[in-house]
């Protein structure tokens, strides 16, 4: 099977379960599901996943939360009382990630704007990673454009406040959204990066298959390998980004055939 994963994101708004299947019939050995709505949370989707996951033998490496989008006032908002709702309701992600088997669970936190009160965020990012840590899943904080995250400042300030609490998913899209180099990411917090989400990017576009752009892999792999990097890759596109499956396919393989 495939060794460089992909996410199920590629086939949003494809109904998760058949995304999944799909990434199976494709030879996908890695998975990281992207979980759509609250009823895929529980049965009987839920167990519906773990059977194709099965099946196919797939590892769900990560689980991307539906309610990213959210996260700025569910669990870095001022009404307190919604906080708190809001870090149990995530129980409920970290309840289906130990079922399928996965290891992380994506964090975007919260956006940029008014809330800037470092050591706050890093204390409920603590709150949150200490539960997660409760049922053997790990909360990663990725890099997103427009989100405090996006900068690799903020990330190094995080980084040393929480020491080895804390884990960082690398997405190289988010970087180039972000006008931030993947490079200097890995240079300050390097040793932190768990989880790399994988594209591409052209003169037309800054998202398409990887080996399809001008995306450096050997530096960045050199990099991430001096660092002692031993996560998974993930192809992260969305449907409008590639026209036939097989792009993702030669896309993985030729990614495996560069970590050899």
């Amino acid at each position: 099977m495939i060794t460089t994963g992909m996410s199920s994101s590629c086939y949003y708004p494809l109904e998760t379960e058949k995304s999944l299947i799909k990434c199976g019939e494709l030879g996908f050995s890695n998975v990281e599901l992207f979980v759509n709505t609250y009823s895929e949370l529980i049965d009987p989707i839920k167990s519906e996943f773990k059977r194709i996951k099965d099946y196919y033998g797939m590892n769900i490496c990560s689980v991307h939360p539906f309610t990213s989008f959210a996260e700025s006032t569910v669990l870095f908002g001022a009404y307190q009382r919604r906080v708190e709702d809001g870090l149990d309701f995530y129980k409920n992600y970290f309840e289906f990630a130990a079922f399928l088997g996965a290891k992380y669970l994506i964090l975007h936190g919260a956006k940029i704007g008014p809330y800037d009160d470092n050591e706050d965020y890093f204390d409920r990012y603590a709150r949150l990673y200490s539960i997660g840590q409760s049922f053997g899943v790990t909360v990663s904080q990725e890099n997103v454009v427009l989100f405090r995250s996006q900068s690799v400042d903020f990330i190094k300030k995080m980084s040393d406040y929480l020491g080895n609490d804390f884990s960082m998913t690398l997405d190289l899209k988010q970087c180039r959204r972000a006008g931030e180099n993947p490079l200097d990411f890995i240079k300050s917090v390097g040793e932190k990066i768990d989880h790399i989400h994988l594209s591409d990017y052209n003169d037309e576009s800054d998202c398409v298959p990887p080996f399809e752009g001008k995306e450096n892999y050997e530096t960045i792999i050199q990099s991430l390998r001096l660092k002692g990097y031993s996560g998974k890759f993930i192809i992260e596109l969305y449907q409008k980004n590639f026209e036939k499956d097989q792009q993702i396919v030669d896309a993985a393989v030729n990614f495996d055939k560069i970590l050899l």
